[in-house]
Order: structure tokens, then sequence, then C-alpha cells
């Protein structure tokens, strides 16, 4: 493995060095300060799906922002006619850059790492980064349509800069997770990243708002994340902004088990030996398609000795754990919890939890049935 550190200027060639200079970059005002901004660090990665040390470093970075929730905002850059991700727009970034190596990290436009990068190693960097603080604040908030997103950013200036700012707003519009037939998963592949407006002047203490809308091509999978920032004429990123399309609901996660009628029955005395039906669909809330998988974990299980219970559709019944497929946006219907009973049992009371997982999200259903 190789690595090299790399000073990115916009018109001057990349300067190789070893070291992290301790006062690379402006200091801004203090962001523990009342009223200044903390830092979201901005991480660009040239990349391909030819490229072979590109996965391992793709992997790092997954690791970072595990360790480092909301601190770091990633674009995947892909290059190169092969990739089927690359992109005019990919490639006209990159050579702003003058990128000549692959992988290569890019840490808020002004610091660059050619070669596979350990975890430590751009953990440093990131908090460096973070020390410097930040003179701006973004939010945003984006809405997809058909066949356009729109993002309204929202920019606050701090007031304790001492000159106004000439900064450029630039937007991303990022597929979040996809797999590849060739190169497997992948993360943060930018789908468009449009040039630059003209420069808007930022002045202490502004508050500004912007309007943008970027074309969607309908084959591209969810969630998408509409990324914003504001960069400098050398593309110094100031500070970074995102907000998630098509993910889960925020109330209720990627998915749910909704019910179609109580999760509490009531058996009469004179019907034990029967069983029960507790009726539910499951709904995925995303714009992808879900596999979920269903069990009835036996801790979790408090039914009297001789009952019975099965997981059934309209049709067949399923064994325990078992996977099921929910399109995008899409619903499962027609699924039951059957609880049977024992003739041999009077009054008495059993409780079963229904787990549905994907990936690390788990929902949960408890079901009981009383006799009385």
């Amino acid at each position: 493995m190789y690595s090299h550190r790399i000073k990115i200027g916009i018109s001057i060639p990349l300067v190789l060095t070893l070291i992290v200079a301790s006062g690379c970059g402006e200091r801004f005002p203090d962001p523990s300060q009342e009223g200044e901004f903390e830092r979201t660090v901005f991480l660009e990665e040239a990349t391909g799906t030819w490229c072979v040390n590109c996965p391992a470093v793709a992997a790092n970075i997954e690791v970072l922002l595990d360790e480092h929730p909301d601190e770091l905002i990633v674009l995947a850059l892909h290059s190169q006619t092969q990739d089927p991700y690359a992109s005019d727009e990919t490639e006209a970034r990159l050579s702003d850059f003058g990128v000549a190596a692959f992988p290569t990290v890019i840490f808020d436009g002004v610091e660059a790492f050619e070669g596979v990068q350990t975890v430590e190693a751009m953990a440093q960097i990131l908090q460096h980064r973070q020390a410097l603080g930040s003179p701006l604040m973004i939010e945003v908030e984006a809405t997809e349509a058909a066949d356009s997103v729109s993002w309204k950013v929202g920019v606050i200036v701090s007031s304790l800069i001492e000159e106004s700012i000439d900064g450029y707003l630039r937007i991303a519009l990022v597929e979040d997770t996809l797999t590849d037939e060739s190169a497997g998963l992948l993360h943060h592949v930018v789908r468009r990243l449009p040039e630059a407006d003209a420069p808007v002047r930022l002045n202490p203490g502004d508050t500004l708002e912007f309007d943008r809308t970027l074309a969607l091509e309908t084959n591209w999978g969810r969630p998408l994340i509409a990324v914003a920032w504001i960069e400098d004429a050398n593309h110094e990123v100031y500070q970074a902004a995102s907000n998630e399309l098509g993910g889960g609901n925020p109330d209720m996660g990627d998915f749910s088990i909704d019910l179609d009628g109580d999760s509490i029955q009531i058996l009469p005395v004179s019907q034990i030996g029967q069983s029960v039906n507790f009726n539910f669909t499951l709904q995925n809330h995303t714009q992808n398609p879900l596999t979920l998988t269903l069990d009835l974990p036996e801790i979790l299980r408090e039914l009297p000795e001789h009952w019975s219970f099965s997981l059934c559709d309209e049709t067949i019944c399923y064994s325990v754990p078992s996977d099921f497929d929910l399109p995008a946006s899409g619903l499962l219907e027609g699924l039951h919890l059957a609880i049977g009973t024992s003739a041999e049992d009077e009054e008495t009371e059993g409780t079963m939890v229904l787990t549905a997982a994907s990936g690390e999200e788990i929902d949960t259903q408890v079901f009981i049935l009383r006799i009385e």
C-alpha cells in the first residue's frame, strides 16, 4: 500500500508532502463559543469500479462514518469511461483537483491523500478539519418529484467573521448504496454534480435561502442523498449539509408491522381447543425493495405447554425464521399468526412476540391470547 498527502490548489500542480502541517487551513471563530458553528467535514473519494485498491479505502471510510456519525459527508467521484458511474460532472470535479492517482481522498477540498488510508489516519485529518470551525451554518431541505429533486438551502453567516465571503453554492445528488454486478457493494455514488452558479457574497450576520432543482433518473436506487455545500474559488469547503430522500419514514423507520385487528384477543372458555388468527401487514416505507426476516424467537414465547402456533399467509404456512420480499413503497398483506389452544386448558393466557428485521433495524409486535 502507498500513501501520499497532497495540498490542492486550483491553478498550481499538486505538491507532495508527508506530514500534516499544524497551520494548514484558516482558523475560523471558535465553534465552542455561542453563535459559532461546528464544521461538518466534506470528504470526496476519487474512485472507480476498475480500481484495485479502491474497495479497501471505501471500507475504511464506512468504518470512519460509523465511528463519527453526523460528523462528515462523503461523495464518491467515479472516473474513466469503463466505469458506469462516472460522468462528465464527476470527471470535471476530479480534473479541478488534478487527481491522477486512485484512490485519493480529499478533505474539504484542500487536503488530499493518495492511496489506501487507514481509519486512524483519516480520523486524525477529520479532527484537524473539525478544529478549524466554520464561519457558516447550512441547513438542507429536499423534496422529490417524479422527475426531479428540489433543494431549499438555508445559510447563516457568523457575525464574528471580519470579512465577507465570496462563496459558491454547490449541490450534488448521491445514491447512498447500490450493488454493482462486478464491483459489488458501492456507497455514496455521485449521480449529479452540476457546475456552480455565480459566486454569492456572504456578509457577516447574513441569513440567506437558495432554491435549486436537478433532474432525476427513475432507475436510481433509494435512498438518495441531497447534498449542499459552500466553497471558495479554490474549492476549499467552508461548510456542508445533506438531506436523505427515499429512506425510511423518520417516525416509522424503513418498515413496520401494521396490525389488521387487535393485538389482544379473548377466546371464550367454551371455545378452548380452537385457534385464533392475528392478522397483520408488512409495510415498506422506503423507495427500495426490502427483504424482511420474520421470526418468533423462542426466548420471547410465553405459551401454555400444549398450545401451538404457525405463521401463515392465505395459502401456506412458513417455518421461522423466514424471509419475505417487499417491493419499493409496497405492502405484503394477508399474513397472520395463528395461535392454537389446548382443550385441556381453562382460564389462561399466552404471549408471542413477532420480530421483523432488515439490516440493523428491527420492528416487533406483541400478540396476546386470553381464555376467559
